[in-house]
């Protein structure tokens, strides 16, 4: 095939000029990506509420106070729940990174794909749910399901959250962005966040938008969300420094920590970018990979892991010579490092022993859809600048994966990379990206 890594991008080329990002280790893009090149974890002492009666989840990744509060205080609202708060955030740095104030999209509906937990109080408590059928039931008794009349009973209805229908946010992004949206809402457990990346690329290739905003968040630290992790013995048992909690492919992994987070894209065309003055990009979203498997609702198959990889590499007309490094899911259980691993080795083959692995849950914690998004940060600007983070907790490679971690970051150039992303529920998602002709250049230190 004809290597396009140092072309210009083709005008339908689908390219990322927006992230933004709030984690437990930074609440912008740039504090979260030194954070990565430090080494430094945002994983501490789950002390929110009493987990004495639990064998694991006693660390978790926690959004800082400060950054809670400035989250808080720009993107907090009567009867907006955290997780939407949260999204806000993520969005309004998105959108100013592609600076789409300054440089304002061409007219057209944007599409908006978003994945988030239940948006009630606790996050996913079952009570949220029964609150939430009820009230349908009542509305139902009503007034039946006539567009007119529901609307009639929703009027002036100061509704709490557990019972809101789910369209208050896209609502307030087209308010935010001046303009139509199309509204798309993903449930797709841990593979979400590409999901909704795939998606978008989608309704940009068949032109039903201009352009897409992203987003997916996560705050599901709760007792009950605990004791569901807890009894499928998925969660880190580690009694020791809670920053070591999370270690992918460590042959001490005893499963993963769970976090509060979240992230957001602009995708657009190159050829929109480009008409409406936009001179450097994050990354080329070259092909994907998707991928359900009924066969086991927790447990991943090494074959559905090498489909979707193989997948995304068709789809972009890409070869795996062509992988100059790899995003690892790394979500540091036992059984899906080791799946991960084995069917990376299928694909690479021999290359794994050179091929540079990252694996940004060591240091922030597994969260969910939102880690989809939010690691594909961390690939663009693994390409972008030209460095891959190291997965600090790895002091103790596990020769059952055999990935090549490294404990310091390492310096090289990187045109293409996989991004990988499994689920419960037998979710599977991998995206291919390219580093774009003109990359967007990295912040000049103030």
């Amino acid at each position: 095939m004809t290597d396009r890594t140092d072309l210009t991008e083709a005008a339908d080329d689908i390219v990322i000029t927006g992230m933004g990002v709030v984690t437990p280790i930074g609440g912008d893009v740039e504090t979260f990506w030194s954070a990565n090149l430090e080494g430094r974890s945002g994983i501490v002492l789950e002390e929110r509420m009493d987990t004495t009666g639990l064998p694991c989840g006693w660390t978790a990744g926690l959004i800082p106070e400060d950054v809670r509060e400035k989250v808080a205080a720009g993107h907090g609202a009567p009867g907006r729940s955290w997780g939407d708060a949260l999204m806000h955030a993520c969005v309004e740095q998105a959108l100013t990174d592609a600076r789409l104030d300054e440089r304002p999209a061409l007219d057209g509906p944007a599409a908006l794909v978003y994945a988030r937990v239940w948006p009630g109080p606790t996050g996913s408590d079952p009570q949220d749910y029964v609150t939430h059928m009820e009230d349908l039931a009542r509305r139902f008794d009503s007034v039946g399901n006539q567009p007119a009349a529901v609307l009639r009973y929703l009027r002036g209805r100061n509704l709490p959250l557990e019972t809101r229908d789910l369209s208050v946010y896209p609502r307030e992004i087209a308010e935010r962005l001046g303009t139509a949206v199309l509204p798309v809402r993903l449930e797709a457990t841990c593979s979400g966040g590409l999901r909704a990346i795939a998606e978008a690329a989608r309704l940009l290739r068949s032109g039903r938008a201009r352009y897409a905003v992203v987003s997916a968040a996560v705050s599901r630290n709760t007792p009950y969300v605990l004791s569901q992790y807890g009894q499928l013995m998925a969660l880190s048992r580690w009694k020791g420094d809670p920053a070591q909690a999370s270690m992918p492919f460590d042959k001490r992994r005893t499963g993963m920590v769970i976090n509060e987070s979240a992230g957001a894209l602009v995708l657009e065309t190159a050829a929109h970018a480009a008409a409406r003055g936009l001179a450097g990009t994050h990354a080329v979203v070259g092909g994907w990979g998707l991928a359900v498997d009924t066969s086991h609702m927790t447990a991943p198959r090494v074959e559905m892991v090498e489909r979707v990889m193989r997948t995304a590499l068709a789809e972009a007309g890409a070869t795996p010579d062509q992988v100059e490094a790899v995003n690892a899911h790394g979500t540091s259980t036992r059984l899906n490092d080791v799946t991960e691993a084995r069917a990376l080795h299928r694909v690479f083959g021999e290359r794994m022993a050179d091929l540079p692995v990252s694996a940004v849950k060591s240091l922030t914690g597994h969260g969910s859809a939102a880690s989809g998004v939010v690691e594909t940060v961390a690939s663009a600007l693994t390409m972008c600048r030209g460095v891959v983070p190291p997965v600090p907790t790895t002091t103790e490679p596990d020769p059952a994966c055999a990935v090549r971690t490294s404990l310091t970051p390492q310096e090289r150039p990187v045109a293409a990379m996989l991004k990988n992303s499994f689920g419960f529920g037998g979710q599977y998602a991998s995206m291919f990206f390219r580093r774009p002709a003109a990359p967007r250049p990295a912040p000049q230190p103030g």
